[in-house]
């Protein structure tokens, strides 16, 4: 398969077909595994459409110890750096989990668009809307909770069905669970040990753990 039909492959399973208008506006590129797309802080200049792969967007605390905390995961047809838009500084970092590919569109050419096609606008708003609610959950389980009731949503969290192929449950080491929810690496490990021993989750043979019991409330 030449390179003209990769990208006419991945263009065709974008949805709704508004989607598609805007990436055919972009530049079509391929990243590795932990390349950093978005860094927090930066001025944005042109936003992503998503057409393959798993994408992690996280933000990292300021203090001596740097923690990082899991804002959302994104796949395929979402949209990141919408903050481009509005010509702001990006207030969270995206790295790609995997291999990836995206559709890069300047922030002026969408502009253009949404002034022409009101579907497509409201297709943005619909996205941006998902993520922030995504991200103010994830805030809100960080301020206002334990580590454990963060673990836990996780892990339940991951028993749902994936909404599409892209993000399907991917193992997780106890590292990346922390990433997840904000805590340390040793915090996680000493949970999971517990609730493995407690007959509450095991590992699966593929090194996804599996909730198989209702998850305490409390720890």
């Amino acid at each position: 398969m030449n390179n003209f039909s990769k990208t006419s492959s991945l263009l065709d399973g974008l949805a709704p077909d508004c989607l598609r208008t805007l990436a055919l506006q972009g530049q079509v590129r391929h990243y590795r595994k932990n390349t950093l797309l978005i860094h927090e802080g930066d001025v944005g200049t042109q936003i992503y459409v998503v057409l393959n792969g798993n994408l992690r967007e996280f933000a990292m605390s300021q203090d001596s110890k740097p923690r990082e905390i899991t804002l959302s995961m994104a796949g395929c047809g979402d949209l990141l750096g919408l903050l481009a838009l509005e010509g702001g500084q990006h207030c969270s970092s995206v790295i790609t989990l995997g291999p990836a590919a995206c559709a890069v569109v300047s922030a002026e050419s969408v502009r253009v668009l949404l002034q022409q096609d009101p579907r497509l606008a409201m297709a943005l708003l619909q996205r941006a809307l998902q993520r922030l609610r995504l991200a103010t959950q994830t805030t809100c389980l960080a301020l206002f909770s334990d580590a454990y009731s963060r673990l836990s949503a996780l892990l339940q969290r991951q028993q749902m069905p994936a909404q599409t192929v892209s993000l399907a449950p991917a193992p997780m080491t106890h590292a990346q669970m922390a990433q997840h929810i904000g805590c340390s690496r040793e915090m996680v490990s000493r949970i999971m040990k517990e609730l493995v021993q407690g007959g509450y989750v095991v590992r699966e043979p593929d090194k996804q753990y599996r909730v198989c019991r209702r998850l305490p409330m409390r720890w």
